[in-house]
């Protein structure tokens, strides 16, 4: 061969050599040559970013945050929903934020096991913007109710126990929803509860009636 096809050579086969270690270093830095494995969480967070709409996951997030700081700090002297801030002391905001206020693991667990699916289904029934008035109109009167009831008690029975009562949690939103679905399909088949079947209109009666079982 010319000496310019034999150096040719020789510099094609100093390549080929060069591509195989670094491709046998890559498969020695990796079990089995495949690639390293995905964290579970990372992944499962990653989805829930991109497939979860706007209003939902923000709601979610907003009260997987106040679990968070609830190991830190009491936010529900900041925010739970108190006759004594919320109508004595003017303190409104509490009105609106109590329902993203959450202190317990297992009211978490079942705020996005019951929230996460209705919340999406009335985020991309309705939209964004209506979903996030709904919420805001839900909590703002399920809050005002409970208000004027503890302030009637106080005045009826003179106990400032009544002053001190709260409201917060994102169960308020959500029995609010479920109240809301059952009312448009009242005469539906029946809706599950653990082993029982109840039927569609009492079906928030009975979800109500277990998880004051439960909070007691």
């Amino acid at each position: 061969l010319p000496p310019f096809l034999r150096a040719k050579e020789k510099a094609t086969i100093k390549v080929k050599r060069v591509l195989l270690a670094y491709k046998m270093a890559s498969n020695n830095n990796s079990p089995h040559g495949s690639p390293p494995p995905t964290n579970p969480v990372l992944t499962a967070y990653e989805t829930f970013l991109k497939d979860t709409p706007l209003v939902t996951r923000y709601t979610l997030t907003t009260v997987s945050f106040s679990y968070l700081i609830s190991w830190f700090v009491d936010p529900l002297s900041a925010l739970a929903n108190i006759p004594l801030h919320s109508l004595l002391r003017l303190e409104l905001y509490r009105v609106v934020l109590a329902p993203l206020v959450c202190t317990d693991l297992l009211s978490l667990i079942f705020a996005f096991l019951s929230f996460l699916a209705s919340g999406k289904r009335l985020e991309y029934a309705i939209g964004s913007s209506a979903l996030l008035a709904m919420l805001l109109t839900l909590g703002g009167l399920i809050n005002l109710i409970f208000l004027a009831i503890c302030l009637f008690l106080y005045v009826s029975t003179g106990s400032e126990m009544w002053l001190l009562a709260r409201s917060s949690g994102i169960w308020t939103l959500i029995l609010g929803i479920i109240a809301m679905e059952c009312s448009k399909d009242r005469n539906g088949p029946g809706r599950r509860l653990f082993f029982l079947t109840i039927p569609t209109l009492y079906y928030p009666l009975a979800l109500l009636a277990l998880f004051s079982l439960m909070s007691t």
